[in-house]
Protein backbone atom coordinates (compact mmCIF):
# COMPACT_ATOMS: atom_id res chain seq x y z
CA UNK A 1 0.00 0.00 0.00
CA UNK A 2 1.38 3.39 -0.97
CA UNK A 3 0.33 6.92 -0.06
CA UNK A 4 1.61 9.68 -2.35
CA UNK A 5 1.50 13.18 -0.88
CA UNK A 6 4.29 15.73 -0.40
CA UNK A 7 2.68 17.22 2.72
CA UNK A 8 2.97 13.96 4.62
CA UNK A 9 6.28 13.52 6.48
CA UNK A 10 5.79 10.07 7.99
CA UNK A 11 3.24 7.36 7.33
CA UNK A 12 2.65 4.20 9.18
CA UNK A 13 -0.02 1.66 8.13
CA UNK A 14 -1.46 -1.26 10.07
CA UNK A 15 -3.74 -3.60 8.09
CA UNK A 16 -6.00 -6.41 9.13
CA UNK A 17 -8.81 -8.41 7.54
CA UNK A 18 -11.47 -5.90 8.52
CA UNK A 19 -9.87 -2.42 8.77
CA UNK A 20 -7.19 -0.01 7.50
CA UNK A 21 -5.78 2.57 9.85
CA UNK A 22 -3.27 5.30 9.14
CA UNK A 23 -1.38 7.75 11.26
CA UNK A 24 -0.11 11.01 9.79
CA UNK A 25 2.54 13.28 11.42
CA UNK A 26 2.59 16.69 9.82
CA UNK A 27 5.07 19.58 9.90
CA UNK A 28 4.21 22.66 12.03
CA UNK A 29 2.51 25.47 10.17
CA UNK A 30 5.33 27.87 11.06
CA UNK A 31 8.61 27.97 12.91
CA UNK A 32 10.86 30.60 14.43
CA UNK A 33 14.62 30.07 14.24
CA UNK A 34 17.59 31.95 15.67
CA UNK A 35 20.98 32.17 13.94
CA UNK A 36 24.00 30.50 15.53
CA UNK A 37 25.45 33.81 16.63
CA UNK A 38 22.05 34.71 18.15
CA UNK A 39 22.07 38.00 16.27
CA UNK A 40 19.06 37.30 13.99
CA UNK A 41 15.63 35.65 14.36
CA UNK A 42 13.50 34.49 11.44
CA UNK A 43 9.79 33.67 10.99
CA UNK A 44 9.14 30.93 8.43
CA UNK A 45 5.49 30.39 7.46
CA UNK A 46 4.98 26.98 5.88
CA UNK A 47 1.18 27.04 5.57
CA UNK A 48 -1.56 29.33 6.85
CA UNK A 49 -4.10 26.53 7.50
CA UNK A 50 -4.16 22.86 8.33
CA UNK A 51 -6.89 20.76 6.71
CA UNK A 52 -8.36 17.39 7.54
CA UNK A 53 -7.38 14.38 5.47
CA UNK A 54 -9.66 12.04 3.50
CA UNK A 55 -9.21 9.00 1.31
CA UNK A 56 -9.60 9.29 -2.40
CA UNK A 57 -12.19 6.91 -3.86
CA UNK A 58 -10.89 4.32 -6.29
CA UNK A 59 -12.45 1.55 -8.33
CA UNK A 60 -12.40 -2.06 -7.17
CA UNK A 61 -9.28 -3.94 -8.26
CA UNK A 62 -7.04 -6.79 -7.22
CA UNK A 63 -4.32 -4.27 -6.20
CA UNK A 64 -5.31 -1.01 -4.60
CA UNK A 65 -3.23 2.13 -4.23
CA UNK A 66 -4.57 4.07 -1.28
CA UNK A 67 -4.32 7.82 -1.64
CA UNK A 68 -5.11 10.58 0.83
CA UNK A 69 -5.59 14.28 0.24
CA UNK A 70 -6.41 17.37 2.24
CA UNK A 71 -10.01 18.39 2.39
CA UNK A 72 -10.24 22.22 1.97
CA UNK A 73 -13.76 22.19 3.35
CA UNK A 74 -12.57 21.15 6.80
CA UNK A 75 -10.01 23.55 8.38
CA UNK A 76 -8.47 22.08 11.53
CA UNK A 77 -6.08 24.93 12.41
CA UNK A 78 -5.14 28.45 11.24
CA UNK A 79 -2.06 30.57 11.98
CA UNK A 80 -2.83 33.89 13.63
CA UNK A 81 -0.66 36.81 14.70
CA UNK A 82 -1.33 35.85 18.31
CA UNK A 83 0.10 32.36 17.68
CA UNK A 84 3.32 33.83 16.34
CA UNK A 85 3.67 36.42 19.11
CA UNK A 86 3.05 33.76 21.73
CA UNK A 87 5.87 31.65 20.30
CA UNK A 88 8.18 34.70 20.19
CA UNK A 89 7.42 35.48 23.82
CA UNK A 90 7.97 31.85 24.80
CA UNK A 91 11.44 31.95 23.14
CA UNK A 92 12.17 35.26 24.96
CA UNK A 93 13.11 37.05 21.75
CA UNK A 94 12.85 40.75 22.38
CA UNK A 95 15.50 42.81 20.59
CA UNK A 96 14.30 45.06 17.73
CA UNK A 97 11.12 43.06 17.06
CA UNK A 98 9.53 43.72 13.67
CA UNK A 99 5.85 42.80 14.19
CA UNK A 100 4.92 44.41 10.88
CA UNK A 101 7.13 41.89 9.07
CA UNK A 102 5.12 39.08 10.68
CA UNK A 103 1.85 40.72 9.68
CA UNK A 104 2.97 41.17 6.08
CA UNK A 105 4.00 37.55 5.82
CA UNK A 106 0.67 36.38 7.21
CA UNK A 107 -1.27 38.64 4.85
CA UNK A 108 0.84 38.03 1.75
CA UNK A 109 2.78 34.80 2.33
CA UNK A 110 6.11 34.23 0.59
CA UNK A 111 6.73 31.03 2.56
CA UNK A 112 10.36 32.07 2.94
CA UNK A 113 12.25 32.92 6.16
CA UNK A 114 11.55 36.54 7.17
CA UNK A 115 13.81 38.55 9.51
CA UNK A 116 11.70 39.57 12.52
CA UNK A 117 14.32 40.44 15.18
CA UNK A 118 17.98 41.44 15.23
CA UNK A 119 20.65 42.17 17.77
CA UNK A 120 23.31 44.83 17.67
CA UNK A 121 26.94 43.85 17.16
CA UNK A 122 29.46 45.13 19.66
CA UNK A 123 31.71 47.85 18.27
CA UNK A 124 35.34 46.85 18.85
CA UNK A 125 37.70 49.32 20.41
CA UNK A 126 41.01 50.44 18.93
CA UNK A 127 44.39 49.64 20.43
CA UNK A 128 46.65 52.45 21.45
CA UNK A 129 49.28 53.25 18.82
CA UNK A 130 52.77 54.64 19.01
CA UNK A 131 54.24 56.57 16.09
CA UNK A 132 58.01 57.08 16.03
CA UNK A 133 59.34 60.14 14.25
CA UNK A 134 62.94 58.96 14.13
CA UNK A 135 64.64 55.93 12.53
CA UNK A 136 65.65 53.22 14.96
CA UNK A 137 68.49 51.97 12.80
CA UNK A 138 71.66 53.66 11.63
CA UNK A 139 72.07 53.93 7.86
CA UNK A 140 75.26 53.02 6.04
CA UNK A 141 76.07 54.24 2.52
CA UNK A 142 78.36 53.08 -0.25
CA UNK A 143 79.90 55.49 -2.74
CA UNK A 144 81.23 55.04 -6.26
CA UNK A 145 84.41 57.06 -6.62
CA UNK A 146 86.03 57.53 -10.08
CA UNK A 147 84.25 54.51 -11.53
CA UNK A 148 85.47 52.28 -8.73
CA UNK A 149 83.40 51.15 -5.78
CA UNK A 150 85.09 52.52 -2.74
CA UNK A 151 83.63 51.49 0.58
CA UNK A 152 83.18 54.32 2.97
CA UNK A 153 80.90 53.60 5.87
CA UNK A 154 79.22 56.90 6.43
CA UNK A 155 77.06 56.42 9.51
CA UNK A 156 73.90 58.51 9.68
CA UNK A 157 73.20 58.54 13.41
CA UNK A 158 69.66 59.70 14.22
CA UNK A 159 69.85 62.90 16.25
CA UNK A 160 67.32 65.40 17.56
CA UNK A 161 67.48 68.79 19.17
CA UNK A 162 65.88 69.97 22.38
CA UNK A 163 62.16 70.54 21.84
CA UNK A 164 61.82 68.17 18.87
CA UNK A 165 58.80 65.88 18.77
CA UNK A 166 60.24 62.36 18.63
CA UNK A 167 57.07 60.28 18.99
CA UNK A 168 53.33 60.45 19.48
CA UNK A 169 51.08 58.16 21.47
CA UNK A 170 47.54 57.83 20.18
CA UNK A 171 45.30 56.68 23.05
CA UNK A 172 43.16 53.59 22.88
CA UNK A 173 39.50 53.97 21.95
CA UNK A 174 36.95 52.06 23.98
CA UNK A 175 34.43 49.95 22.10
CA UNK A 176 30.70 49.87 22.78
CA UNK A 177 28.63 46.90 23.92
CA UNK A 178 26.05 45.19 21.72
CA UNK A 179 23.26 42.71 22.40
CA UNK A 180 21.73 39.58 20.85
CA UNK A 181 18.09 38.87 19.92
CA UNK A 182 17.42 37.82 23.52
CA UNK A 183 18.61 41.18 24.81
CA UNK A 184 21.72 39.76 26.42
CA UNK A 185 24.67 42.20 26.30
CA UNK A 186 27.72 41.45 24.14
CA UNK A 187 30.91 43.03 25.41
CA UNK A 188 33.70 43.95 22.95
CA UNK A 189 37.25 42.83 23.64
CA UNK A 190 39.28 45.30 25.65
CA UNK A 191 41.68 47.37 23.50
CA UNK A 192 45.32 47.13 24.46
CA UNK A 193 47.11 50.12 25.88
CA UNK A 194 50.76 51.07 25.53
CA UNK A 195 52.58 52.12 28.67
CA UNK A 196 55.02 54.92 27.93
CA UNK A 197 57.65 56.13 30.38
CA UNK A 198 59.84 59.14 29.84
CA UNK A 199 63.31 59.45 31.31
CA UNK A 200 64.49 62.87 32.52
CA UNK A 201 65.76 63.76 29.04
CA UNK A 202 62.25 63.40 27.59
CA UNK A 203 58.81 64.79 28.43
CA UNK A 204 55.31 63.50 27.65
CA UNK A 205 52.82 66.24 26.84
CA UNK A 206 49.12 66.22 27.72
CA UNK A 207 48.14 65.20 24.18
CA UNK A 208 50.52 62.22 24.14
CA UNK A 209 53.40 63.93 22.37
CA UNK A 210 56.91 62.83 23.37
CA UNK A 211 59.48 65.62 23.14
CA UNK A 212 63.23 65.74 23.61
CA UNK A 213 64.53 68.00 26.37
CA UNK A 214 68.17 67.68 25.30
CA UNK A 215 70.04 67.01 22.07
CA UNK A 216 71.24 63.51 21.26
CA UNK A 217 70.13 60.21 19.76
CA UNK A 218 66.51 59.32 20.54
CA UNK A 219 65.84 55.75 21.50
CA UNK A 220 63.06 53.55 22.80
CA UNK A 221 63.63 50.45 24.91
CA UNK A 222 61.41 47.78 26.40
CA UNK A 223 58.65 45.58 25.01
CA UNK A 224 55.46 45.85 27.08
CA UNK A 225 56.61 49.12 28.64
CA UNK A 226 58.15 51.60 26.20
CA UNK A 227 60.82 53.79 27.75
CA UNK A 228 61.93 56.87 25.79
CA UNK A 229 65.29 58.46 26.33
CA UNK A 230 67.80 60.72 24.63
CA UNK A 231 71.13 58.96 24.59
CA UNK A 232 74.12 61.20 25.21
CA UNK A 233 77.30 60.60 23.21
CA UNK A 234 80.82 59.95 24.40
CA UNK A 235 83.20 60.78 21.55
CA UNK A 236 86.74 59.43 21.25
CA UNK A 237 88.44 61.50 18.51
CA UNK A 238 91.32 59.00 18.13
CA UNK A 239 92.09 55.41 19.07
CA UNK A 240 90.84 53.64 22.18
CA UNK A 241 94.07 52.49 23.80
CA UNK A 242 95.96 52.71 27.07
CA UNK A 243 95.90 56.49 26.88
CA UNK A 244 92.08 56.57 26.92
CA UNK A 245 91.59 53.52 29.12
CA UNK A 246 88.57 51.27 29.01
CA UNK A 247 85.31 53.05 28.31
CA UNK A 248 82.12 52.44 30.28
CA UNK A 249 79.41 54.88 29.31
CA UNK A 250 75.68 55.24 29.91
CA UNK A 251 74.92 56.23 26.34
CA UNK A 252 76.39 56.00 22.84
CA UNK A 253 80.12 55.68 22.25
CA UNK A 254 81.60 57.04 19.02
CA UNK A 255 85.19 56.12 18.20
CA UNK A 256 86.74 57.91 15.22
CA UNK A 257 89.87 55.75 15.35
CA UNK A 258 90.58 52.10 16.13
CA UNK A 259 89.96 50.01 19.23
CA UNK A 260 93.34 48.57 20.11
CA UNK A 261 94.43 45.30 21.76
CA UNK A 262 92.86 44.24 25.06
CA UNK A 263 90.66 47.34 25.42
CA UNK A 264 87.05 47.25 26.62
CA UNK A 265 84.09 49.36 25.54
CA UNK A 266 80.83 48.95 27.47
CA UNK A 267 77.96 51.09 26.27
CA UNK A 268 74.41 51.43 27.54
CA UNK A 269 73.50 52.48 24.00
CA UNK A 270 75.11 52.07 20.57
CA UNK A 271 78.79 51.77 19.69
CA UNK A 272 80.09 53.35 16.45
CA UNK A 273 83.64 52.55 15.40
CA UNK A 274 84.92 54.33 12.28
CA UNK A 275 88.16 52.35 12.27
CA UNK A 276 88.88 48.71 13.13
CA UNK A 277 88.78 46.66 16.32
CA UNK A 278 91.64 44.41 17.43
CA UNK A 279 91.55 41.78 20.21
CA UNK A 280 89.07 43.82 22.21
CA UNK A 281 85.75 43.32 23.98
CA UNK A 282 82.81 45.51 23.01
CA UNK A 283 79.36 45.29 24.56
CA UNK A 284 76.36 47.47 23.79
CA UNK A 285 72.78 47.29 24.99
CA UNK A 286 71.98 48.73 21.56
CA UNK A 287 73.76 48.10 18.25
CA UNK A 288 77.41 47.88 17.19
CA UNK A 289 78.68 49.37 13.91
CA UNK A 290 82.26 48.88 12.70
CA UNK A 291 83.48 50.54 9.51
CA UNK A 292 86.75 48.61 9.38
CA UNK A 293 87.85 45.10 10.26
CA UNK A 294 87.23 43.00 13.37
CA UNK A 295 90.11 40.79 14.43
CA UNK A 296 90.18 38.59 17.55
CA UNK A 297 87.28 40.45 19.20
CA UNK A 298 84.26 39.62 21.29
CA UNK A 299 81.20 41.73 20.46
CA UNK A 300 77.83 41.50 22.16
CA UNK A 301 74.81 43.65 21.33
CA UNK A 302 71.26 44.01 22.67
CA UNK A 303 70.34 41.25 25.10
CA UNK A 304 73.87 39.85 24.99
CA UNK A 305 75.23 43.33 25.55
CA UNK A 306 73.30 43.32 28.82
CA UNK A 307 74.33 39.80 29.85
CA UNK A 308 78.03 40.43 29.18
CA UNK A 309 78.04 43.94 30.64
CA UNK A 310 80.39 44.01 33.62
CA UNK A 311 78.31 46.54 35.52
CA UNK A 312 75.24 44.33 35.12
CA UNK A 313 77.06 41.13 36.07
CA UNK A 314 78.95 42.60 39.02
CA UNK A 315 75.91 44.40 40.47
CA UNK A 316 73.67 41.35 40.00
CA UNK A 317 76.13 38.88 41.53
CA UNK A 318 76.95 41.16 44.46
CA UNK A 319 73.22 41.75 45.08
CA UNK A 320 72.64 38.00 45.33
CA UNK A 321 75.49 37.59 47.83
CA UNK A 322 74.37 40.57 49.92
CA UNK A 323 70.80 39.24 50.01
CA UNK A 324 72.06 35.88 51.28
CA UNK A 325 74.32 37.66 53.77
CA UNK A 326 71.36 39.59 55.18
CA UNK A 327 69.27 36.41 55.50
CA UNK A 328 72.09 34.50 57.23
CA UNK A 329 72.77 37.43 59.59
CA UNK A 330 69.13 37.61 60.66
CA UNK A 331 69.02 33.87 61.32
CA UNK A 332 72.11 34.07 63.52
CA UNK A 333 70.74 37.09 65.38
CA UNK A 334 67.49 35.23 66.00
CA UNK A 335 69.31 32.16 67.33
CA UNK A 336 71.49 34.26 69.60
CA UNK A 337 68.45 36.12 70.89
CA UNK A 338 66.82 32.83 71.98
CA UNK A 339 69.98 32.16 74.01
CA UNK A 340 69.81 35.69 75.38
CA UNK A 341 73.19 36.54 73.85
CA UNK A 342 73.94 39.98 72.44
CA UNK A 343 76.33 40.36 69.52
CA UNK A 344 76.90 43.34 67.25
CA UNK A 345 75.75 42.97 63.64
CA UNK A 346 79.27 43.86 62.46
CA UNK A 347 80.76 40.82 64.23
CA UNK A 348 78.24 38.51 62.60
CA UNK A 349 78.88 40.01 59.15
CA UNK A 350 82.65 39.69 59.53
CA UNK A 351 82.27 36.05 60.61
CA UNK A 352 79.97 35.21 57.69
CA UNK A 353 82.23 36.90 55.12
CA UNK A 354 85.24 35.02 56.47
CA UNK A 355 83.58 31.59 56.66
CA UNK A 356 80.91 31.56 53.93
CA UNK A 357 80.79 34.73 51.79
CA UNK A 358 84.49 35.22 50.99
CA UNK A 359 83.50 36.05 47.36
CA UNK A 360 81.98 39.38 48.44
CA UNK A 361 85.27 41.36 48.68
CA UNK A 362 86.32 40.09 45.23
CA UNK A 363 82.99 41.12 43.70
CA UNK A 364 83.23 44.50 45.43
CA UNK A 365 86.65 45.12 43.89
CA UNK A 366 85.36 44.18 40.44
CA UNK A 367 82.34 46.49 40.77
CA UNK A 368 84.47 49.36 42.07
CA UNK A 369 86.79 48.98 39.08
CA UNK A 370 83.85 49.21 36.68
CA UNK A 371 82.36 52.20 38.51
CA UNK A 372 85.72 53.96 38.50
CA UNK A 373 85.91 53.68 34.70
CA UNK A 374 82.43 54.98 34.00
CA UNK A 375 82.48 57.93 31.61
CA UNK A 376 79.10 59.38 32.52
CA UNK A 377 77.64 62.87 32.42
CA UNK A 378 75.93 62.00 35.70
CA UNK A 379 78.79 60.14 37.31
CA UNK A 380 77.71 61.31 40.76
CA UNK A 381 74.82 58.82 40.61
CA UNK A 382 77.28 56.00 41.27
CA UNK A 383 79.38 57.81 43.86
CA UNK A 384 77.15 56.75 46.74
CA UNK A 385 77.11 53.15 45.49
CA UNK A 386 80.92 53.11 45.33
CA UNK A 387 81.22 54.50 48.86
CA UNK A 388 78.81 51.91 50.25
CA UNK A 389 80.46 48.99 48.47
CA UNK A 390 83.90 50.09 49.65
CA UNK A 391 82.80 49.45 53.26
CA UNK A 392 83.29 45.72 52.68
CA UNK A 393 86.99 46.43 52.20
CA UNK A 394 87.22 48.29 55.51
CA UNK A 395 86.75 45.82 58.42
CA UNK A 396 86.83 48.51 61.10
CA UNK A 397 83.78 50.21 59.58
CA UNK A 398 81.92 46.91 59.33
CA UNK A 399 82.52 46.32 63.04
CA UNK A 400 81.73 49.79 64.35
CA UNK A 401 79.53 51.79 61.96
CA UNK A 402 77.38 49.57 59.73
CA UNK A 403 73.78 48.63 60.62
CA UNK A 404 71.26 46.24 59.07
CA UNK A 405 69.56 49.20 57.39
CA UNK A 406 72.85 49.91 55.62
CA UNK A 407 72.94 46.46 54.03
CA UNK A 408 69.29 46.69 53.00
CA UNK A 409 69.92 50.08 51.37
CA UNK A 410 72.97 48.70 49.58
CA UNK A 411 70.97 45.71 48.35
CA UNK A 412 68.29 48.03 46.98
CA UNK A 413 70.89 50.14 45.13
CA UNK A 414 72.59 47.07 43.65
CA UNK A 415 69.31 45.66 42.39
CA UNK A 416 68.31 48.97 40.87
CA UNK A 417 71.71 49.27 39.17
CA UNK A 418 71.53 45.96 37.33
CA UNK A 419 67.85 46.51 36.50
CA UNK A 420 68.75 49.89 35.00
CA UNK A 421 71.27 48.23 32.71
CA UNK A 422 68.68 45.62 31.69
CA UNK A 423 66.17 48.35 30.87
CA UNK A 424 68.66 49.86 28.43
CA UNK A 425 68.33 46.87 26.05
CA UNK A 426 67.11 48.04 22.65
CA UNK A 427 64.71 45.78 20.76
CA UNK A 428 66.10 46.56 17.28
CA UNK A 429 69.75 45.94 18.12
CA UNK A 430 72.05 44.68 15.38
CA UNK A 431 75.72 44.29 14.48
CA UNK A 432 77.13 45.63 11.19
CA UNK A 433 80.73 45.16 10.10
CA UNK A 434 82.89 44.64 7.03
CA UNK A 435 84.73 41.48 7.93
CA UNK A 436 85.79 39.55 11.00
CA UNK A 437 88.38 36.91 11.85
CA UNK A 438 88.91 34.82 15.00
CA UNK A 439 86.02 36.63 16.68
CA UNK A 440 82.85 35.88 18.63
CA UNK A 441 79.83 38.05 17.83
CA UNK A 442 76.36 37.77 19.35
CA UNK A 443 73.28 39.89 18.69
CA UNK A 444 69.61 39.63 19.64
CA UNK A 445 68.82 41.14 16.22
CA UNK A 446 70.60 40.77 12.86
CA UNK A 447 74.27 40.46 12.01
CA UNK A 448 75.12 42.07 8.68
CA UNK A 449 78.46 41.41 6.94
CA UNK A 450 78.77 44.27 4.48
CA UNK A 451 81.96 43.46 2.60
CA UNK A 452 84.66 40.75 2.75
CA UNK A 453 83.22 38.07 5.01
CA UNK A 454 83.91 35.86 8.05
CA UNK A 455 86.87 33.60 8.80
CA UNK A 456 87.37 31.31 11.83
CA UNK A 457 84.66 33.02 13.84
CA UNK A 458 81.50 32.18 15.77
CA UNK A 459 78.42 34.31 15.02
CA UNK A 460 75.04 34.07 16.69
CA UNK A 461 72.03 36.22 15.72
CA UNK A 462 68.59 35.87 17.27
CA UNK A 463 67.14 36.94 13.91
CA UNK A 464 69.19 36.65 10.72
CA UNK A 465 72.77 36.68 9.43
CA UNK A 466 73.18 38.43 6.07
CA UNK A 467 76.18 38.67 3.74
CA UNK A 468 75.80 41.64 1.40
CA UNK A 469 78.48 41.33 -1.31
CA UNK A 470 78.54 38.43 -3.77
CA UNK A 471 82.29 38.00 -3.15
CA UNK A 472 81.89 37.67 0.64
CA UNK A 473 83.29 34.45 2.12
CA UNK A 474 82.48 32.33 5.16
CA UNK A 475 85.26 29.90 6.06
CA UNK A 476 86.00 27.78 9.10
CA UNK A 477 83.20 29.44 11.04
CA UNK A 478 80.04 28.52 12.92
CA UNK A 479 77.01 30.67 12.15
CA UNK A 480 73.76 30.31 14.09
CA UNK A 481 70.57 32.28 13.43
CA UNK A 482 67.11 32.25 14.98
CA UNK A 483 65.55 32.83 11.56
CA UNK A 484 67.69 32.63 8.43
CA UNK A 485 71.20 32.81 7.01
CA UNK A 486 71.93 34.29 3.59
CA UNK A 487 75.53 33.49 2.69
CA UNK A 488 77.57 33.87 -0.49
CA UNK A 489 80.75 31.73 -0.72
CA UNK A 490 80.92 29.11 2.01
CA UNK A 491 83.81 26.79 2.86
CA UNK A 492 87.37 26.62 1.62
CA UNK A 493 90.87 25.53 2.52
CA UNK A 494 90.98 26.54 6.18
CA UNK A 495 91.25 23.08 7.72
CA UNK A 496 88.19 23.80 9.84
CA UNK A 497 84.65 22.84 8.94
CA UNK A 498 82.01 25.50 8.38
CA UNK A 499 78.55 25.09 9.86
CA UNK A 500 75.45 27.14 9.01
CA UNK A 501 72.62 26.59 11.49
CA UNK A 502 69.22 28.31 11.31
CA UNK A 503 65.65 27.61 12.38
CA UNK A 504 63.91 28.55 9.13
CA UNK A 505 66.12 28.90 6.07
CA UNK A 506 69.71 28.81 4.78
CA UNK A 507 70.61 30.23 1.38
CA UNK A 508 74.05 29.94 -0.24
CA UNK A 509 75.36 31.30 -3.52
CA UNK A 510 78.19 28.78 -3.60
CA UNK A 511 79.22 26.21 -0.98
CA UNK A 512 82.29 23.98 -1.25
CA UNK A 513 82.10 22.00 1.99
CA UNK A 514 80.52 22.11 5.41
CA UNK A 515 77.31 21.31 7.24
CA UNK A 516 73.88 22.92 7.05
CA UNK A 517 71.44 22.52 9.95
CA UNK A 518 67.82 23.63 10.00
CA UNK A 519 65.90 22.77 13.14
CA UNK A 520 66.75 19.17 14.06
CA UNK A 521 67.72 18.24 10.49
CA UNK A 522 71.20 18.50 8.99
CA UNK A 523 73.00 17.78 5.77
CA UNK A 524 76.71 17.50 5.02
CA UNK A 525 78.02 19.19 1.88
CA UNK A 526 81.08 17.45 0.42
CA UNK A 527 80.89 18.72 -3.15
CA UNK A 528 80.22 22.15 -4.51
CA UNK A 529 76.64 23.36 -4.75
CA UNK A 530 75.43 26.64 -6.24
CA UNK A 531 72.44 28.90 -5.73
CA UNK A 532 70.77 26.59 -3.26
CA UNK A 533 68.16 27.39 -0.61
CA UNK A 534 67.38 24.98 2.22
CA UNK A 535 64.25 25.16 4.36
CA UNK A 536 62.72 23.02 7.08
CA UNK A 537 60.22 21.34 4.73
CA UNK A 538 62.84 20.25 2.20
CA UNK A 539 65.15 19.00 4.94
CA UNK A 540 62.32 16.99 6.50
CA UNK A 541 61.38 15.43 3.17
CA UNK A 542 64.96 14.49 2.35
CA UNK A 543 65.38 12.93 5.80
CA UNK A 544 62.29 10.76 5.32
Amino acid sequence: MIINDEAVDAKRFVSSTDRIRWEIEEKPLFEITVSKDQMSAYFHLRSKERYSWCLVDTEAALEVVIRAQQDPDYILESVTLLDVLTQIEHMEIRSNLDIDAVKRELEQPTYRPVLIASGKAAVPGKDAELALYFPEQVKSEFFDVSGRVKYRNHLHIPTVNSGDLIAQKFPLIKGSAGYDVYGKPIQPSEPRDIIVIARPSVEITADGGIRALISGRPRVTGNKIKVFDISPCYIVPSDVDLSTGNIVFSGDVIVYGNVMDHMIIESLGNVYIYGSAYNSTITATGSIYVSGNVLGCRMYSGYFGVMFNRLYQAAKSLAEYVANLITASRLLLKQLATRKQTVRIGQIVMLLIEKKFHHIPLLVKELLEVLANIQHIKKEEYTRLSEMCAVFLQPHKILTEVTMNFYESLLSMLRETHKEVARMQEAQAEVKLNQCQNSEIKSNGNIVIQRDGVILSHLYAARSILFKQDTAVCRGSTLEAGRSIVAKNVGGKTGVDTMLKAKMMVSVRKMFAGRICIGKYSIDVDKMIEDKTFNIRDMRNSAS
